[in-house]
């Protein structure tokens, strides 16, 4: 657990600080997307409140990969694959830390797909997580914030956010914007038939006296 915290601790109450801000700007959002009737209550409110967590988790991220480790010296790489995974089934704390990596793009993985509809699919999702985690290991890495750059910690990166959207899978259409209802235009129909107008017979005697 001293070494889950010396590696993650500073992020709780960097995070007990974000969330009030989010929760501040999810109304914010919503009423400014009324106001502009971009879309009804229901609608404003849930992307709103979508927005507003992708912003947090990004906010959290980059925060997680710029902040240096307390207490390290440099950062480590490690490209052997299975390394990390198999101290994290012997060691209490690697483990915490492998769950750690597969939470922390399953958010962005569950919550892109609804707000980008190029994003609907996992293999999609997988390529996106699998390209952001190694941006995020390698900066790690060239800032030397003290923390361990690996690839299972890409591989974990990748399974988390394809877990988070097939988890969300039912969900990626809920949010999406319907297009008004065409109402068909109305065409004025003209009869071609001839109109016949009925005269009296006193006028048609008065038209034969005039043509005599």
């Amino acid at each position: 657990m001293g070494e889950l915290l010396r590696a993650f601790g500073v992020m709780i109450p960097l995070t007990i600080t974000a969330v009030p801000y989010a929760l501040l700007g999810w109304p914010l959002l919503a009423a400014h997307r009324r106001r502009r009737r971009q879309a009804d209550l229901f609608s404003a409110s849930a992307t709103a409140a979508v927005d507003m967590t992708l912003v947090l988790a990004g906010f959290l991220v980059l925060c997680l990969v710029t902040m240096p480790v307390t207490g390290a010296q440099a950062s480590r790489l490690n490209l052997e694959p299975g390394t990390d995974l198999r101290l994290a089934l012997n060691d209490s704390a690697n483990l915490w830390q492998a769950l750690g990596n597969v939470l922390m793009l399953s958010p962005l993985g569950a919550l892109l797909p609804m707000r980008f509809p190029r994003l609907r699919s996992l293999g999609r999702i997988a390529l996106g997580a699998l390209a952001v985690s190694v941006l995020v290991e390698g900066t790690q890495y060239l800032i030397q914030a003290g923390r361990v750059t690996s690839a299972d910690d890409i591989l974990l990166n990748t399974l988390g956010a394809v877990a988070g959207a097939a988890v969300s899978k039912r969900l990626w259409h809920r949010l999406d914007v319907r297009p008004p209802v065409a109402i068909p235009a109305q065409v004025r129909r003209v009869c071609e038939a001839p109109v016949r107008h009925r005269a009296s017979a006193a006028a048609v005697n008065r038209l034969t006296v005039v043509r005599k």
